[in-house]
């Protein structure tokens, strides 16, 4: 019996400590593969001309995790103190490679940097450094400590994170200091965590162009998270006509 092909998804990667090697956490590759997609990954020190023949091969997107993006992008003044700043290669192709898939209306799920990426792509601004934005009860959304901190997440019912998750609230886990402030044109906010700081953003009128602030990749041991990978290849195989 022949083996069905599976959709194929892009993943961004990261920058390692040494500026001639990539990063990636495996769990990123782990949960597409997981969700039934073909994880392959995107190299961003690569000529931004050639990013239409990557595409080529792929029926989605996954823009990974990562460090700040540079507040110019955004008119947020000089860098924070606070930040980490991206390297500005990757932060150049994956801007270019986020138009490219909006022309192409390839399905996205965008993750903590993903999200951000994409509501600054769409015109829209962030905080730099949460800890000092004024907010009712604040809580922490770093990572300061061995576990990684969680907390809930209210998610829009009439959605398509929620109908995704079916659910209108999901315990996610926190690993940001930066997070979306002003939304971007044609972008919906669609899950807040109790401090009313945004955790999901998302176009509908797109197969899927999902961001979510949370990291789902770490949890995709919990069928809550893994679906966010699920859908992202389900709308691929639509799109492109696998099954």
């Amino acid at each position: 019996m022949p083996t069905t092909r599976r959709p194929i998804i892009g993943i961004t990667l990261d920058t390692a400590a040494r500026p001639e090697k990539y990063e990636s956490p495996v769990s990123y590759a782990k949960s597409v593969e997981k969700a039934g997609g073909l994880p392959l990954m995107l190299p961003y020190h690569t000529d931004a001309a050639l990013i239409p023949q990557f595409l080529d091969l792929l029926d989605g997107v996954l823009f990974a995790g990562g460090d700040d993006l540079d507040p110019a992008l955004y008119g947020g003044g000089g860098w924070h103190a606070s930040t980490s700043p991206i390297d500005p290669t990757r932060q150049g192709f994956e801007m270019l490679l986020m138009a490219a898939v909006e022309r192409r209306r390839l399905p996205a799920l965008c993750i903590c940097l993903g999200c951000q990426l994409l509501n600054v792509y769409r015109g829209g601004t962030l905080d730099q450094f949460l800890p000092e934005v004024p907010r009712d009860n604040p809580i922490e959304h770093r990572w300061l400590g061995e576990a990684l901190p969680r907390h809930p997440v209210r998610v829009e019912a009439d959605s398509v994170l929620g109908r995704a998750l079916g659910k209108g609230e999901v315990s996610a886990n926190t690993y940001h200091k930066q997070a979306v402030r002003r939304l971007g044109r044609g972008l919906r906010v669609v899950a807040r965590a109790p401090d009313g700081v945004i955790e999901g953003v998302e176009d509908a009128s797109f197969p899927l162009l999902l961001g979510v602030q949370w990291h789902p990749e770490r949890l995709h041991e919990e069928r809550d998270h893994l679906r966010l990978f699920e859908v992202l290849v389900e709308k691929a195989a639509d799109v492109s006509g696998k099954v």
